[in-house]
């Protein structure tokens, strides 16, 4: 018998199916709606190959199944000024950059923190991406400029000096500028979020790998802002092709596709996803290999939010 508990979310006529089959035999459906079933757990899921895709159900992260792994915590070496955050796929690690005094910092993914890179002549360090390799970037808020360097084990300082950076010219509120960065590494495509006035989505293409350099807006924020006043953050999820924005004001994150059709959402105010009080100025967001989606707050406080079935299988694997 299929186990419905399984799937968190599935599309009309997926539950169709399972409605009809319960209430009687399954002939009642309809041929379409058999194929239909077939073809979804096996593609979707993978269950007839035994590779299910525990983060991704029916093509979406469905941020509304997350909640709240461990205590918030101060990051231990920082007062003020904690901003964008990326995972490094290779070391396992997370980094956070600081906007004053402009520092790389990098952490443990229980939030503890590893080392500090100091970032020279650089100005108001807001988002940070790792690129692959020890390629990193960042952009620089109200210089509206986006830098790439190279960090390795040993790298105590960055020097911006000589650097490969692009500049592009938006105009917007004082210290409305770009706040966050993500990258698809599969075709080079970087993502910068502006603040607000406008608040905006930025798809920079060409600029890591090639000189043939394209720039785009993938779908208006100031039309359809989901309900965001303003966006401090931006991850995108290689697994779905979707992106994740981070509202500072709202209190929200919001999973959108490439139309920039929202497919859910999570609240990050009090009594929502197992928080006892409001993230407070929410300025980086990010995701890691397993699923683990990490927000990063000013002044300088650090969450971990596992989706609810992860959690229940880790608890299982701990009894």
């Amino acid at each position: 018998m299929l186990n419905a508990t399984r799937i968190p979310r599935l599309d009309y006529r997926l539950k169709t199916v399972f409605e009809q089959s319960l209430a009687g035999p399954l002939r009642a459906c309809n041929k379409q709606h058999v194929v239909y079933l077939l073809l979804t757990l096996s593609v979707s899921l993978g269950l007839l190959t035994g590779k299910e895709k525990p983060l991704v159900a029916g093509h979406q992260i469905g941020l509304n199944a997350y909640e709240l792994s461990a205590t918030p915590k101060l990051i231990a070496g920082i007062e003020d000024n904690a901003s964008g955050l990326t995972y490094n796929s290779n070391t396992n690690t997370l980094f956070a950059v600081v906007n004053n005094p402009e520092t790389l910092l990098e952490l443990t993914k229980d939030g503890d923190l590893i080392r500090r890179i100091d970032l020279t002549g650089f100005e108001d360090t807001e988002g940070v991406m790792y690129l692959g390799d020890e390629r990193y970037a960042v952009v620089e808020e109200r210089k509206r400029t986006l830098v790439i360097f190279e960090i390795n084990a040993q790298t105590k300082a960055v020097d911006r000096t000589g650097l490969k950076s692009f500049q592009i010219a938006i105009t917007s509120g004082k210290n409305k500028g770009f706040e966050g960065l993500s990258y698809n590494q599969e075709n080079g495509d970087l993502f910068i979020i502006n603040e607000k006035k406008p608040r905006q989505l930025i798809k920079l293409s060409g600029f890591v790998e090639s000189s043939d350099i394209s720039i785009s807006t993938p779908f208006s924020l100031e039309e359809n802002p989901f309900g965001g006043d303003d966006y401090s953050g931006v991850h995108y999820d290689g697994q779905t092709g979707h992106l994740i924005l981070l509202s500072d004001e709202s209190h929200q994150i919001i999973e959108v596709n490439k139309e920039g059709v929202e497919i859910s959402r999570l609240d990050l105010s009090k009594g929502n996803a197992g928080l006892n009080d409001d993230v407070p100025q929410a300025e980086g967001i990010t995701m890691d290999k397993d699923g683990d989606i990490y927000v990063i707050s000013e002044p300088n406080i650090f969450y971990r939010l596992k989706s609810k079935k992860r959690l229940v299988e880790l608890a299982s694997k701990n009894i």
